[in-house]
C-alpha cells in the first residue's frame, strides 16, 4: 500500500471545520474517526478529536489519549471525574472548540441513535459553522442491514440531535473474516440506501490487507462503484489481544 494513502483519499473532498461521525454500535465508527484525522494530518491539518460518546465509556477515543497527544492531536474527553463513568457526560469545552482556531474538529458520536443526543446541546454552535454528520454502516450489523434500516437509524438520529446527516460511509465487514465479496455486496446495500436518501457514499472501506484486491474486483465492474476505497487501518484493541489501554 502506497504511502500517503490516508492523506490523498482525505483531499477526495472538502472538509468542513466540524465532522461528526456517528453509527450503529460495531459500525466501527471510532476507527474511521481515526484514519481520517490521520488522514487530514498528512495534509497539514491541525485536528482535534473529541470524545462525544455517551453509549460506550469502554471502547473510545479516552483510552487512547496519550499516543494521540504524541501525534500531535489535540483531545478533548470527558471531564476526569466522569471519563470512565457511565453518565451521559462529555466535555464542554467543545463548545468553544466548535468556533475555535483547529482547522478541524471530528466529534466522535456515540453508537445507536440516542448516542447523538450528546450533540443537542451544541446543535446552534454547530449549525453557525459548517459541518458535516457522517454516518458509517456496517451492512452486517442488525440495525443497518437494510435500505429500510439505515434510513430509519438516520432519520432518528436527526430527530434527536437537530442535526442532517450529510453522508454515508460504508465500513461493511466481518472482521477478520471478511472477504472482498463480502465488502461489496455490503457496499451494495450502502449505495442503495445512499440513492434512496439523496446522500453521497464517500467511502468504502477495506482492510489494509484487503484493499488492492478490493481496488481490483470493483474495477471490473465499469461505471457500477465509484466510490474511493480507505485501507481502514484498526488503531483501538481488543482486551484479550494485550493492549495496554486495558491495563
Amino acid at each position: 500500500m502506497e504511502d500517503g494513502i490516508l492523506g490523498k483519499l482525505a483531499l477526495c473532498y472538502e472538509w468542513p471545520k466540524t465532522i461528526a461521525v456517528t453509527g450503529a454500535l460495531g459500525s466501527g465508527k471510532t476507527e474511521f474517526v481515526l484514519n481520517l484525522a490521520r488522514g487530514l494530518k498528512e495534509n497539514g491539518k491541525n485536528v482535534t478529536i473529541a470524545d462525544a460518546d455517551i453509549i460506550n465509556p469502554y471502547f473510545c477515543i479516552r483510552q487512547i489519549t496519550e499516543p494521540l497527544e504524541q501525534e500531535g492531536f489535540s483531545i478533548l474527553n470527558p471531564p476526569e471525574t466522569a471519563k470512565w463513568s457511565d453518565m451521559s457526560v462529555i466535555n464542554p469545552s467543545i463548545g468553544n472548540a466548535i468556533v475555535g482556531k483547529a482547522d478541524h474538529l471530528i466529534l466522535d458520536v456515540g453508537g445507536d441513535a440516542g448516542g447523538v443526543m450528546a450533540l443537542k446541546q451544541f446543535e446552534l454552535d454547530i449549525q453557525s459553522v459548517s459541518y458535516r454528520l457522517l454516518l458509517i454502516v456496517n451492512a452486517y450489523r442488525p440495525k443497518t442491514a437494510t435500505l429500510k434500516d439505515i434510513a430509519r437509524m438516520a432519520s432518528r438520529m436527526e430527530a434527536l440531535c437537530g442535526l442532517q446527516v450529510g453522508a454515508l460511509v460504508s465500513n461493511s465487514h466481518l472482521m477478520e473474516d471478511t472477504t472482498v465479496e463480502e465488502i461489496l455486496q455490503g457496499l451494495d446495500v450502502v449505495l442503495e440506501a445512499g440513492r434512496s436518501m439523496n446522500l453521497p457514499v464517500l467511502y468504502a472501506t477495506a482492510t489494509p490487507e484487503l484493499y488492492e484486491e478490493t481496488k481490483s474486483s470493483m474495477g471490473e465492474y465499469m461505471g457500477k462503484y465509484e466510490v474511493p476505497i480507505w485501507p481502514l487501518t484498526r488503531f483501538m484493541k481488543r482486551p484479550w489481544e494485550g493492549s495496554e489501554m486495558w491495563s
